[in-house]
């Protein structure tokens, strides 16, 4: 699966790509695919601390300035989301930015690993107000489901990963949350698929 998710990285052809593990079987598979990959701690807290860790490893001298963290467990991901989301940083204004699409199954409103974001401004995009696994907003509208990908300015990544766990990140389990309490900004890309995260046995 993992192979997968880096193959459709590959076919985006946004940059390098590279696979921050911290399992000798992900790197031995990796490097028998041609995949670059990184071994990283196993005692990092976080995806996005596993993706900065491996980022001071292949680009020390800090060339890179945007890095996306695509979940190895995504293995529908579209290579064209992929660079939807690269695309958003046109507007300089943009730190930090991830994707979502409107819920078409109404199941999901109760499923709490759908991981629902509520976004301001229009349906089109705009920045995250809120996450949580539970269904936000109350009311009639468009609810948005949240694509597990994120894409950073290298300066923002930084302040991240130096950010203690916030309150409602542990609350709600989702670190993204941590940016929200911080005061950054995360601006929301509404496209129109989802691409199958895997994270319980009935999605495998």
């Amino acid at each position: 699966m993992v192979i997968r998710v880096a193959q459709q990285a590959t076919k985006s052809s946004v940059g390098r790509v590279v696979i921050a593990c911290c399992e000798q079987e992900v790197y031995d598979v990796a490097n028998k695919y041609g995949i670059t990959a990184v071994m990283t701690s196993p005692s990092l807290a976080s995806g996005t601390d596993r993706v900065y860790q491996a980022l001071e490893k292949i680009d020390p001298t800090k060339e890179l300035d945007i890095i996306i963290n695509l979940q190895g467990d995504m293995p529908t991901i579209n290579p064209v989301s992929i660079r939807d989301l690269l695309l958003v940083f046109s507007d300089d204004s943009v730190e930090i930015a991830t994707l979502a699409s409107i819920i078409k199954n109404k199941k999901e409103y109760s499923d709490n690993n759908v991981v629902k974001v509520v976004i301001g401004k229009n349906n089109l995009g705009g920045n995250a107000i809120y996450f949580s696994r539970s269904l936000v907003p109350f009311g009639e509208g468009p609810v948005f489901h949240h694509i597990g990908i994120y894409a950073f300015k290298r300066k923002k990544l930084e302040e991240f990963v130096n950010l203690e766990v916030s309150p409602l990140e542990k609350r709600e389990s989702l670190e993204q949350l941590r940016a929200l309490e911080a005061g950054m900004s995360i601006y929301v890309k509404v496209i129109d698929e989802v691409p199958i995260g895997v994270d319980t046995a009935s999605d495998l």
